[in-house]
C-alpha cells in the first residue's frame, strides 16, 4: 500500500478499516506507517485475513475502505479485489467431480472468456503459471485451431 502526504503538515496515527465484504477481508493487524512529512510517501504491507466480516447477498469484488490519520477526516474509497489473489490451495478438483459440478450448474452461470492479442507459445508453461496462482488444470480440448482449457479454482465464501 502506498500512502502520500500532499498536505502542509505531518500526518501520523494511520488507521484502516474495511466494510463487510463478500470474502470477509479484514486487516490482520493495525496499519504500520511512520509519520509522513509533507510531500513524502511511504509504502507498507498490510497483512489480511479472510472470513472475518462477511457480507450477505451476491458476491461483489468491490472492497469499501476507510483510512484515517490523527490530522484529517476519514478518507473513503473503493478498490477492486483481484480474484486470483484469493484462490486457495485446495481448489484442485478431480475430473469426474468437475464434470459432475459443471453439469449441475444452470447454463446462466456459464462464462466464456476470450483473450484477444494474447499469444500462448506453450500450453504447458501457461498451465504451470496458472497452477502457481492456484488455478488448476482439468482438461483440454480442441475447438477448430484453438485449445480450450478447463480449469478449477476456489475462493473462500462462508
Amino acid at each position: 500500500m502506498l500512502l502520500e502526504n500532499n498536505s502542509q503538515s505531518v500526518l501520523d496515527g494511520f488507521m484502516i478499516q474495511f466494510n463487510k465484504n463478500s470474502f470477509g477481508l479484514a486487516a490482520a493487524e493495525p496499519l504500520q506507517v511512520q509519520p509522513l512529512q509533507p510531500g513524502a510517501s511511504a509504502r507498507t504491507m498490510l497483512p489480511m485475513v479472510l472470513s472475518q466480516n462477511m457480507s450477505a447477498g451476491p458476491t461483489n469484488s468491490l472492497l469499501q475502505v476507510a483510512v484515517k490519520n490523527n490530522q484529517q477526516p476519514v478518507w473513503y474509497f473503493t478498490d477492486k479485489i483481484v480474484l486470483h489473489a484469493l484462490f486457495s490451495e485446495d481448489g484442485r478438483m478431480e475430473r469426474g467431480t468437475f464434470l459432475e459440478t459443471w453439469r449441475s450448474l444452470p447454463d446462466s452461470n456459464e462464462v466464456q472468456k476470450d483473450f484477444p492479442g494474447i499469444t500462448i507459445t506453450s500450453v504447458e508453461s501457461t498451465l504451470d503459471l496458472l497452477a502457481a496462482s492456484n488455478m488448476f488444470f482439468i482438461a483440454k480440448r480442441k475447438n477448430g485451431n484453438q485449445d480450450v482449457l478447463y480449469l478449477s479454482a476456489k475462493v473462500p465464501r462462508g
